[in-house]
């Protein structure tokens, strides 16, 4: 009998557990998917959820009747790059997208910066429009006002426009929308298209400033560059003029260089060219000298071939009359003297020719001699002048690089002049127009805000108190998280357990002959014969679950007595409304009236030793030797004494106890207890070398359906009979 009280701790259940095993994660002992949980969250606190949601709700409507109603104007601007670079190599492509990008994002800020707004705010003299001042609630300008309160007024007002600006690009495009939205349509079209006006306008002054300074550099070098330039050119001219040096022509070639042609070398090109022709003239007279038929003969040649043909035909004519007549003949005779007058002219006309080629040879020898020595002087002066030249040159180069140096600055300051005042590359696609229509508040989007604004709050608040609600949820984690078996879950009920149990078709009864049943299989000879029931806290189930217990064991044939061991609080005489005169604590107390102690109870079918006089010594009393005699006695005349104990937390009465029973049940409320506690009240327990059989995990409700005890209890505990009210 003794081996039966003073069993020693199970291997397992005994064992201390560590604080990893005690506070595990979450994750990794629950049994539902993260899903599962975060619906069983929803579900558990819909209440909550549904007021927030609610709440958000509501408070979007009221936000947005009470609002003021808004007018949004768009103007749509073009803004171009200012050097656009159009290329096919790769790496000069991204870089160029690389500055174009850059170039964009700082045009998106400077359209938002308060330069801008200010010069909004002077342009369209703003704090003296009725509707600005009345819109925005601003103090009206006044000739009083300190140039302080001035600038205060006008920060205040450019700060406004920004506030209401809105700056949108066109996506894959160069332009971009410029919004404001004010409760006056036309003050809201009027700011746009200031704004876009204004942004233009300090882009040309930005332009002029960035080349002021440049062309105030170039001003002054150009005049120095220019005076140096007239010395050069003047040094060069008195040079010339003082060396007898004219310059007819010059020429500036590719690089830069002036090419001059003085008159001597002109000379020389035009006698080199006339000596060439009288040398040829001279050389074709010399060969006519041979040849009588050419030069000045050949001019008279038409007249000696005409008196050759002549004496031809009387000679020919003479020759005939000879055959007929005697030489004497007069005709022959006439002929014979006609013959040799053409002979005699004949030969006149050819020593004429002759002369004259003689003249026309010695004329172009004396014309080629004269030009050779006219180029021979030419050439004496150029040789000289090239010599004095080189003085010359060196004039030269300098006069072209002052020129070239004036020329590029020149050029250079044109093209900032002409950068300076050429077209802007910002300009107004779309002006802004008077919006005929509030573009807020918007009903449906408010209303839409509102509820996921609601539901994120609620999603927050719920995963909130989720986290910090640290009790048991699912009855299957007092394994996984304290090592102990589930033995038995017992639903919420409304109603007295005492009466309750009564009815075998009811909820309760059928959760407590299910943990019977578990029970009967803890040991070799069936149930447990003695079982402490204790729990963590005060009001978790422990007495309701032993008086169930006991009942249920007793409707099952065996005899079971109760024990009532909370001396410091009973409970069990008034669940069962019977008189507390004498019990527990008057037995401890040194009374051996047993028989006077015990109640018999027909109607739930066990007997009961309520706890007696609360004494002032309840821990003497309970660690005293009269207990295990108890216990051994009653063992001798009942099948199982149950013990209810006291919690555990704060008193030393269950440690006490629990050595002298078989084993212990341990109750857990759902949905209440927090782990903690439940660790550290099973801590002290397996410290006092006690074995523990399980877990009942009690008041079981709707909070638990998620993990599978809702149809579990819904069919199983209500299977013929009626369903447990939550």
């Amino acid at each position: 009998m003794n081996q039966l009280i003073h069993n020693g701790p199970a291997p397992v259940s005994n064992s201390l557990p560590s604080m990893d095993d005690v506070y595990g994660g979450e994750s990794r002992n629950s049994t539902l998917s993260v899903l599962e949980q975060a619906w069983a969250a929803a579900v558990n606190h819909r209440n909550l959820a549904i007021g927030v949601i609610l709440g958000m709700v509501l408070l979007g409507l009221v936000a947005t009747f009470l609002a003021t109603p808004q007018y949004r104007s768009t103007a749509r601007l073009e803004i171009l790059p200012d050097a656009p670079v159009a290329t096919s190599v790769e790496g000069q492509r991204d870089k160029a997208l690389i500055n174009e990008i850059s170039f964009y994002n700082t045009q998106y800020s400077l359209l938002q910066s308060e330069t801008l707004a200010e010069r909004v705010v002077r342009a369209g003299n703003l704090l003296a429009d009725k509707d600005f001042v009345t819109a925005f609630k601003l103090d009206d300008v006044n000739a009083s006002m300190s140039s302080a309160d001035r600038r205060n007024l006008n920060n205040d007002a450019a700060a406004i426009l920004l506030d209401r600006l809105s700056v949108s690009p066109v996506r894959n495009s160069s332009l971009v929308d410029v919004s404001f939205a004010t409760p006056s349509p036309r003050l809201s079209a009027k700011l746009a298209n200031l704004w876009g006006q204004q942004f233009q306008q300090i882009s040309i002054d930005r332009r002029f400033a960035a080349t002021s300074d440049a062309r105030k550099y170039l001003e002054s070098r150009l005049q120095t560059l220019r005076q140096n330039l007239e010395v050069s050119e003047r040094q060069l001219i008195n040079y010339g003029m003082s060396k007898g040096i004219v310059t007819i022509s010059s020429q500036t070639d590719a690089d830069g260089r002036t090419r001059a042609q003085t008159l001597v070398a002109s000379d020389i090109a035009d006698i080199s060219t006339a000596l060439s022709k009288a040398r040829e003239e001279r050389i074709a007279a010399e060969a006519q000298l041979g040849n009588s038929l050419t030069g000045v003969a050949a001019a008279n040649a038409p007249t000696i071939g005409s008196l050759r043909q002549k004496r031809a035909e009387l000679a020919a004519e003479l020759a005939q009359q000879r055959t007929i007549f005697a030489d004497d003949y007069p005709a022959v005779v006439s002929l014979q003297a006609q013959v040799a007058n053409l002979d005699r002219s004949i030969a006149a006309e050819t020593s004429r020719a002759s002369q004259g080629n003689k003249e026309a040879y010695q004329a172009a020898l004396r014309r080629e001699r004269s030009l050779e020595a006219e180029l021979g002087g030419l050439t004496e002066r150029y040789n000289k002048q090239q010599r004095e030249s080189i003085e010359m040159a060196i004039l030269q180069r300098e006069v072209d690089s002052n020129r070239q140096l004036y020329d590029g600055l020149l050029q250079r300051y044109k093209e900032i002049g002409a950068a300076g005042v050429g077209t802007n590359n910002i300009s107004v696609v779309d002006a802004a127009k008077i919006a005929d229509r509030p573009s807020s508040p918007r009903l449906i989007l408010n209303i839409a805000l509102a509820l996921f604004a609601g539901i994120a709050l609620a999603g927050g608040l719920i995963f909130a108190l989720e986290k910090i609600d640290s009790s048991v949820r699912d009855p299957q984690e007092v394994n996984a998280r304290f090592g102990l078996p589930l033995l038995g879950a017992v639903p919420e009920i409304a109603g007295h357990p005492a009466d309750l149990i009564l009815d075998k078709k009811s909820a309760i009864y059928e959760a407590y002959f299910a943990l019977m049943t578990n029970l009967s299989f803890l040991t070799a000879h069936g149930a447990p014969r003695s079982i402490m029931l204790t729990s963590s806290q005060p009001r978790e189930g422990k007495s309701n679950s032993s008086l169930c217990l006991a009942t249920v064991m007793a409707a099952t044939g065996k005899s079971v007595i109760l024990v009532d061991a909370d001396i410091r609080n009973p409970s069990q005489n008034q669940y069962l409304d019977i008189p507390n005169k004498h019990g527990l604590s008057h037995y401890l107390a040194g009374e051996d009236n047993l028989e006077a102690m015990i109640s018999t109870l027909p109607k739930h079918g066990f007997s009961i030793i309520t706890a007696g006089k609360v004494p002032p010594n309840a821990a003497e009393l309970l660690g005293s030797d009269r207990l295990d005699a108890l216990i051994a006695m009653l063992l001798t005349r009942y099948d199982h004494v149950l013990v209810d104990s006291p919690p555990l937390l704060g008193l030393a009465d269950a440690p006490l106890i629990a050595r002298r029973v078989e084993g212990v049940l341990f109750t857990i409320e759902a949905n209440a207890t927090k782990r903690r506690a439940i660790s550290n009240a099973l801590i002290r327990l397996r410290m006092s070398g006690a074995k523990i059989f399980g877990a009942i995990v009690t008041k079981v409700g709707a909070k638990n359906h998620a993990y599978g005890y809702g149809y579990g209890y819904g069919y199983g505990f209500s299977y013929g009979g009626e369903e447990p009210k939550a």
